[in-house]
């Protein structure tokens, strides 16, 4: 069964991949993707299973979550454009604030840091790897808790350039 985290996630990718068709079969769904400029009656998604309402409940979920994400994406490229460095991920792994669970963090919001100041640690596969500011700033936000795992590209910490 296709949850809609899963079709979700399908989304996302093609869009980050710049899929232009696609077109999935498993048994009694067919989903296709289109987005090349075609009339409006094939520029959708097709679901065909028992089920029509609650896909067409999901499927206005999923425009609105793709609206939503889009406008958030706007809003932060503005921001970062502007005044705004975020320091992202550059592998999978578990986020640390601090060298040792007993110690304090690397750095706190309000703090100002540096280039080359470590600001976190990303634990994969058993090794430690310090990641390091690039930017002279303040921490206004740190947009990951303590000990959570993180994903390669996702954003860690929000520092306005000084």
């Amino acid at each position: 069964m296709i949850t809609i985290q899963d079709i979700t996630k399908l989304i996302n990718s093609i869009y980050k991949k710049n899929i232009t068709k696609l077109t999935i079969e498993k048994q009694k769904t067919k989903i296709i993707i289109n987005k090349s400029k075609t009339p409006k009656q094939y520029n959708s998604i097709l679901l065909n299973t028992h089920n029509n309402q609650n896909l067409q409940q999901s499927s206005k979920r999923i425009k609105k979550t793709i609206e939503k994400r889009a406008t958030i994406k706007q809003k932060n490229k503005i921001e970062h454009s502007n005044i705004y460095s975020t320091i992202i991920s550059p592998m999978v792994g578990t986020f640390y604030k601090s060298p040792l669970p007993n110690e304090p963090s690397f750095i706190e919001i309000g703090e100002t840091v540096k280039p080359k100041q470590i600001v976190c640690i990303i634990e994969a596969m058993k090794l430690m790897n310090e990641i390091e500011s690039e930017v002279t700033g303040e921490v206004v936000e740190i947009l990951v808790k303590d000990g959570d795992i993180v994903d390669c590209g996702q954003a860690l910490i929000k520092i306005k350039i000084k």
